[in-house]
């Protein structure tokens, strides 16, 4: 009996916990946006999957915190994002900031993401699944994937390469097909700009032959 009760107030402690952090960082995400001249949508989201698995992910998904607007003159749209993986009364929530960009145009969709420690390892020894490229130190920390490969090779020039060695090492990097989303998990509302700065910087290193394909 003593056992139950302290769990139950355990659940009760955490549950309250989680709804005041909450709370907070709707506050803290309304304060961004009105200094950045975005709109607050709050938990409406009309976008769908946007063509992107990880929108399709888990057993349930949320949308939070949304804002919608500009970016250095870029139509940009903000998400706190959530999946819920069941497993039996095994519950497992992951959590990630996502920042889209409205690319402009169509194209086929390449993704880019940090490999783990284990798929670093795995590249240096005996190669690791994914598109190659000239640089080393690129395919050691991403693994890119693409419906067509030959498209990512153009989209990931030597300029693309650079810029996206030189973004924070949790970043990962979807193009198309109509936007360029940028997210990692779940990053303090103090972090966020830089994720919009992010992806701006990428959609700013698209080749001009990649932009002018019809």
């Amino acid at each position: 009996m003593v056992l139950f009760v302290l769990f139950f107030i355990f659940v009760v402690v955490v549950g309250v916990v989680s709804y005041v952090v909450g709370q907070q960082r709707i506050r803290d995400i309304a304060t961004f946006a009105r200094a950045h001249g975005l709109t607050v949508i709050g938990n409406d989201w009309d976008l769908g999957d946007g063509g992107y698995s990880l929108f399709r992910a888990g057993n349930r998904r949320y949308w939070h915190n949304v804002l919608r607007g500009q970016w250095s003159s870029v139509p940009v749209t903000y998400c706190d994002y959530s999946y819920v993986v069941s497993d039996g009364k095994n519950q497992n929530t992951v959590s990630f900031s996502n920042v889209l960009a409205s690319l402009g145009t169509q194209m086929p969709q390449v993704t880019v993401s940090p490999r783990s420690a284990l798929g670093a390892l795995a590249e240096k020894s005996i190669g690791a699944p994914g598109i190659r490229f000239e640089s080393i130190a690129f395919n050691d920390r991403f693994n890119v994937e693409s419906s067509d490969d030959a498209f990512a090779v153009e989209l990931i020039d030597a300029q693309m390469i650079e810029t996206l060695l030189a973004l924070d090492g949790a970043y990962h990097v979807v193009f198309g097909p109509e936007e360029l989303m940028v997210y990692a998990h779940r990053k303090p509302v103090a972090e966020i700009g830089l994720l919009f700065d992010a992806a701006i910087v990428v959609m700013q290193r698209i080749p001009a032959l990649v932009r002018a394909r019809p």
